[in-house]
């Protein structure tokens, strides 16, 4: 699939979305396969594009905008705008957050999408939960909406504040 062509279809159908899901697993085998910098650089930047555009989509199903900036777990649990310029920052435990995506709503913070490595059964849902808990969180795992970061291998967790609106 050309990203060029998959960055043009507001991909708003399940099928579409599989599609640049796709586009994401190819992309990695061909730079995988590629040899010499430009191409695998070229490669590289359609890879972005697209994890990008699918992070776009998933936030517009929510209402959610893709944040320019990252925020941490307590700025999240209360729906704030930032970090008080970074001192005492808490950071984002690993159980909850890899390869981050950071959404906003109307300048707060509203979410967090997270691409996690590993097998995510009841046992281990229920102890992400429990560590999102801890920090004002809800972790949630999003059945309509593939991990866009290395689908198949990687799990979305979706964290939210405990308290408010799970949209």
């Amino acid at each position: 699939m050309n990203c060029t062509l998959a960055l043009r279809y507001a991909a708003t159908s399940h099928d579409e979305v599989a599609a640049l899901a796709s586009a994401v697993t190819e992309f990695q085998e061909k730079i995988r396969d590629a040899k010499g910098y430009p191409r695998i650089n070229a490669l590289q930047q359609d890879l972005q594009a697209t994890r990008q555009r699918l992070a776009v989509l998933f936030g517009e199903r929510h209402g959610w905008h893709l944040s320019k900036s990252a925020f941490s777990p307590s700025v999240l649990a209360r729906g704030g705008l930032f970090n008080g310029r970074g001192y005492h920052v808490d950071p984002w435990p690993r159980e909850l957050v890899d390869h981050g995506y950071f959404y906003r709503r109307d300048r707060k913070a509203a979410a967090v999408a997270a691409h996690l490595y590993g097998t995510f059964d009841a046992a281990k849902r229920q102890d992400t939960e429990a560590t999102a808990a801890l920090h004002g969180l809800r972790a949630t795992w999003p059945e309509d909406f593939p991990s866009w970061y290395l689908p198949g291998r990687t799990t979305l967790i979706v964290c939210t504040p405990l308290a408010g609106p799970t949209s």
